[in-house]
């Protein structure tokens, strides 16, 4: 299986460019000019390098930097166009491995690119799967820092509140009884008021949910919940 570098840029002929000279046998280079075309490509791919550009038009580069970072370890290269020190250095914080000024001098960013993917491909984290579960843009749940991120901001759960809700969303559309979610996410501790014990954590996950104008938590009546994406 080829390894896959994902570009974001609207520079269609950089794009091009990077793409016939980096690409072979051995590595895929997928590049889309937005942050929404590229979504779907980053939540299904696993990528070695991420490239993107520091300011794109049709949404905040640096907020999906910011949970690109968070939610997969892997190297992310931003180009920078006229920043200051001071933003790049903010750029830096937020998550960005190395920032590559343009114009680019298309030898150089290439060979920083092979290098960042020789790192990555080095370390333990190429081994390690990750299973980060995304819903669009409005819901990541990152299970590796326990982070979960709705609608570009990050809530505050409890480790039962975090349980709960992986637990659900690994399964969209199953239904679980309060004996099954029990069992799941309690992991054998004693409480002889189970239902009044996920009641009352499904109650509060959903009160932390609520700033979503979706409903993710369903009650079924009779049975039990289910995590619904509509």
């Amino acid at each position: 299986m080829r390894k896959q570098v994902l570009l974001i840029s609207g520079d269609f002929s950089l794009c091009k460019r990077f793409q016939e000279a980096m690409q072979d046998d051995s590595l895929e280079v997928q590049y889309f000019p937005t942050v929404a075309d590229a979504l779907d490509g980053y939540i299904r791919h696993h990528y070695c390098l991420i490239i993107m550009e520091s300011c794109l038009e049709d949404v905040g580069s640096q907020k999906l930097l910011q949970i690109m970072h968070q939610s997969m370890e892997i190297p992310i290269l931003v180009f920078t166009d006229g920043q200051s020190s001071e933003e790049k250095i903010a750029l830096l914080s937020l998550g960005a491995t190395i920032c590559v000024p343009k114009p680019v001098e298309l030898p150089y960013f290439i060979a920083q690119s092979r290098a960042l993917i020789r790192l990555y491909m080095g370390s333990e984290h190429s081994e390690k799967r990750y299973y980060t579960l995304s819903f669009g843009t409005e819901l990541m749940i990152n299970p590796t820092y326990r982070q979960v991120s709705l609608e570009g901001n990050w809530l505050n759960l409890t480790r039962k509140e975090f349980d709960l809700l992986y637990f659900l969303a690994s399964s969209p559309g199953q239904v679980f009884t309060r004996e099954q979610i029990y069992r799941n996410v309690w992991h054998g501790e004693t409480d002889y008021h189970v239902d009044e014990a996920v009641k009352s954590s499904i109650k509060a996950l959903r009160k932390k949910l609520n700033p979503a104008s979706k409903e993710y938590i369903e009650n079924v009546r009779g049975v039990g919940y289910r995590f619904v994406v509509r």
